[in-house]
């Protein structure tokens, strides 16, 4: 099968995934052994059988003396009315009745307060990755407790995909010892930032593989700069760049020096530190500023954003694009997708992160971990309401019929299966339409987020493509969203850390006393207090 002949098969489906991928912005545990798609289950059955029971007695026969629950339901991109086709299928099977409560995506926290403040508080809360929301509305006496053992007892499947993803996931959502949220991950969150290079250019310099050493990258960049790469014999070609300030710029040299320039556990240590006043860091801008003063890097990296970088990798400006690796997929990938129908004759090739001076690099990665569920307060005394809810995430987790309602719709209104893939039909593959039959975020709140489930969410060959990601992988720098109560009183720390990452790349402050003058003004301006409460609050959370 051709490039083109495959994308143009896979295209509706690739439609349908889309923007759930994009949205866990901003990496096979599971499988569907237990259950196949359309055969029942704990799912949302929509075929003729739907309702029956083993005794052929009706759903509604055995409950109805018992009238459905009412359940609040915040999440985002919610339907239009309140009597969507996925909805009424997801109440007939729970035997509830869904209160939408809807706010808009762009500023979902501050309406969120609103509604608490006025005493508006939902059964079921989607709240972003961040601990310190969820310590916010802990404090507020929003939300009930979800004991982890309890969360476990209730979605045992379920909570041994975070187990076996990353255990820490669990400790985010905890203030004070207790839990809060069910923890959602995303699991190609958990692939590496790799290089990624254009294979053109490679084979023109003489390269049949990427560099594995810092050394040969180097050499790689020094000669996408000097030789002509594109061949149009003009020197307008860079090895590399970066986005400005941003703390994944340059990941590959950081990596190279085993730090990132944020947060993040020392490797031989174990103690979190800020890695931009570490002495890998300052090694690695010393590089920087070496390739910066010979010309290697793009000297307008300073303005340019993540995806003015990605346009000029796209467009063959750079020859190297380290990021999140999983982009560079031919299909879907926010970098592979433009790539490939710009430069259809071309490859990305994607390498391993590069060693450095002590031995093997470790890659970035934004980690796993992506949201909390929560459960109002009031559900802590509604005992069968908390088991129902316990009962329909489960589901939505772990039940390939419910799954496949909440994100993709009805089989045969909808969407149809082939080959084990659910392929939207065209007029309900744009994410809007899907939004407008129920479909999508609101009821799937594990669309793409759930490994069990991993194998309807991506075509065979994408499944592929991540699998030799991870192989790629080694070890990681994962992203940690830690809060601790210093973090509210020392906010100007990260523009700190950006005026100096500026300055030591071009070569404004020299990074001997300079830099040392840096790591002095981090500390005295609380760094030093954060780091203190960091590892207190965070003790053997990352330890291997």
């Amino acid at each position: 099968m051709t490039r083109s002949t495959g994308r143009m098969r896979t295209i509706i489906l690739i439609a349908a995934a889309l923007l759930l991928l994009v949205a866990a912005g901003c990496g096979n545990n599971g499988n569907a052994a237990n259950g196949k798609a359309g055969s029942g289950g704990n799912g949302a059955d929509t075929s003729a059988n739907a309702g029956k029971t083993n005794e052929g007695q009706t759903n509604a026969d055995q409950t109805k003396t018992e009238a459905p629950m009412e359940i609040t339901w915040l999440s985002f991109n919610p339907p239009e009315d309140d009597s969507s086709p996925v909805q009424q299928a997801l109440e007939k099977k729970f035997n509830v009745k869904f209160k939408n409560i809807r706010i808009e995506r762009a500023n979902y926290n501050e309406q969120m307060n609103i509604k608490f403040s006025s005493g508006e508080i939902p059964d079921l809360i989607y709240l972003d990755s961040s601990p310190q929301r969820v310590e916010e509305l802990v404090n507020q006496g929003v939300l009930a407790e979800l004991p982890v053992d309890e969360i476990k007892s209730h979605m045992p499947e379920y909570a041994k995909t975070l187990d076996d993803t990353d255990p820490s996931v669990w400790t985010y959502g905890q203030v004070d010892g207790k839990s809060y949220g069910i923890p959602v991950i995303w699991p190609i969150g958990s692939l590496p930032f790799l290089p990624g290079y254009n294979a053109d250019w490679l084979a023109k310099i003489g390269y049949n593989e990427p560099p594995k050493t810092l050394d040969e990258f180097e050499d790689v960049l020094r000669k996408f700069r000097n030789d002509d790469p594109d061949g149009n014999g003009k020197k307008d070609t860079y090895g590399y760049s970066g986005q400005g300030t941003d703390s994944r710029s340059f990941s590959t040299v950081f990596g190279a020096f085993q730090v990132r320039t944020d947060y993040m556990v020392d490797p031989k240590s174990g103690q979190i530190v800020y890695g931009m006043t570490t002495e890998g860091a300052r090694e690695a801008f010393k590089l920087l500023n070496k390739w910066y003063k010979e010309g290697l890097i793009d000297p307008e990296f300073v303005t340019k954003t993540a995806n003015d970088y990605h346009d000029d990798f796209v467009n063959g400006k750079v020859g190297v694009r380290d990021w999140m690796s999983f982009q560079f997929e031919p299909r879907i990938g926010i970098v592979g997708s433009p790539f490939y129908t710009k430069n259809p004759d071309n490859q990305i090739v994607v390498g391993k992160q590069v060693s450095g001076p002590d031995g093997d690099g470790l890659a970035y990665s934004y980690g796993a971990k992506n949201a909390f569920l929560a459960m109002g307060r009031q559900v802590a005394d509604d005992p069968a309401k908390k088991e129902k809810l316990y009962e329909i995430l489960n589901a939505l987790a772990t039940d390939d019929q419910t799954y496949l309602t909440s994100v993709y719709g009805i089989e045969g209104e909808h969407y149809h299966m082939e080959n084990g893939k659910p392929i939207m039909k065209p007029e309900f593959a744009s994410e809007n339409n899907k939004y407008k039959i129920g479909a999508g975020t609101f009821y799937g709140l594990f669309g793409t987020k759930s490994k069990l489930m991993e194998h309807y969410d991506y075509t065979d060959d994408t499944l592929k493509f991540i699998d030799g990601l991870r192989e790629k992988g080694g070890q990681t720098l994962e992203s940690l969203p830690l809060y601790v109560p210093a973090m509210d009183k020392y906010l100007d720390l990260g523009k700190l850390a950006q005026q100096y990452f500026i300055k030591f790349v071009r070569g404004e402050t020299d990074l001997d006393a300079g830099f040392d003058t840096f790591v002095k003004a981090w500390n005295n301006a609380g760094g030093s207090e954060i780091l203190t409460e960091v590892n207190a609050k965070y003790k053997d959370t990352f330890a291997k």
